[in-house]
């Protein structure tokens, strides 16, 4: 995660995003501000969102856009806030405190899945296959069931979702 959320200009936090809603739908709804290099959205360790997430768009301009327009917008009927992304640490007085420690905890358990090179590259694979089309990820969604983010799977149902669906 740390190196897809870079302090260039170009990433922006989005808070209040819908429970249910997974990265393609957060990135289907800030589209409309530019075109999107990365998108994801974070989760706990049971698998549920906790509502937020970071976008990495193509330029400075449609983050700033992507600000301006999409800030206190509506995302299926929940207020939607987004705001820069600095990859600084908050004021200690702030109400960002709580979240900078969660973000901070949440990048170290990334870098603890992504010790594991042959599961990083299946959750590639299927990541990709889920972004070639609305068909191919909702076969995803058939096969995996309630926890649809693939990193949250182990490597030998990954590999069976590959065999099954023929996945490049």
């Amino acid at each position: 995660m740390a190196n897809q959320v870079a302090d260039d200009g170009r990433c922006v936090f989005v808070a209040g995003i819908p429970k249910h809603a997974e990265w393609q739908e957060l990135q289907d709804y800030m589209r409309t501000a530019g075109e999107i290099e990365y998108c994801d959205v974070l989760y706990n360790d049971w698998g549920q969102s906790r509502g937020i997430g970071f976008v990495r768009f193509r330029t400075q301009a449609e983050a700033l856009q992507a600000i301006t327009s999409l800030d206190n917008s509506s995302m299926e009927g929940k207020t939607v806030h987004v705001s820069a992304w600095t990859g600084r640490a908050p004021n200690p007085n702030s109400h960002g405190k709580m979240m900078h420690q969660m973000l901070a905890w949440y990048g170290r358990t990334q870098k603890k899945l992504k010790l594991d090179p042959e599961k990083a590259a299946l959750v590639d694979r299927i990541k990709s296959f889920q972004k070639s089309g609305q068909e191919k990820n909702e076969t995803w969604y058939a096969f995996c069931g309630e926890v649809k983010d693939p990193a949250r799977h182990d490597a030998e149902k990954l590999k069976e979702f590959i065999a099954v669906a023929a996945v490049p």
